[in-house]
């Protein structure tokens, strides 16, 4: 089936288009934010949003991606203990 260019359902269809593409970028600036300020769940909620909405979307994968690195990250730095200092010989300062 063929829809004419100036149909009802072909300017249905660019409208709705339209409004999801809005709906994507809308998202990906507020993730392009939240990643500028180091807010990696905002960064990975706002562009996986964005991805869902267009799964073609380059830059909501990359940043979604960088949030995923980031945040593993973040778990390994945290979750690796600080060395703890070596005790100090009250003698040997003279």
């Amino acid at each position: 089936m063929f829809v004419q260019p100036q149909s009802r359902e072909a300017q249905s269809l660019r409208a709705t288009v339209t409004t999801r593409e809005q709906q994507r970028d809308a998202l990906l600036s507020l993730a392009r934010g939240c990643n500028t300020i180091a807010r990696c769940d905002c960064v990975s909620r706002n562009a996986g949003s964005a991805l869902e909405i267009d799964s073609s979307s380059r830059e909501a994968r990359l940043l979604v991606t960088l949030a995923m690195q980031e945040t593993a990250l973040a778990t390994v730095q945290t979750a690796a203990p600080e060395p703890e200092p070596a005790p100090r010989d009250v003698n040997a300062h003279h």
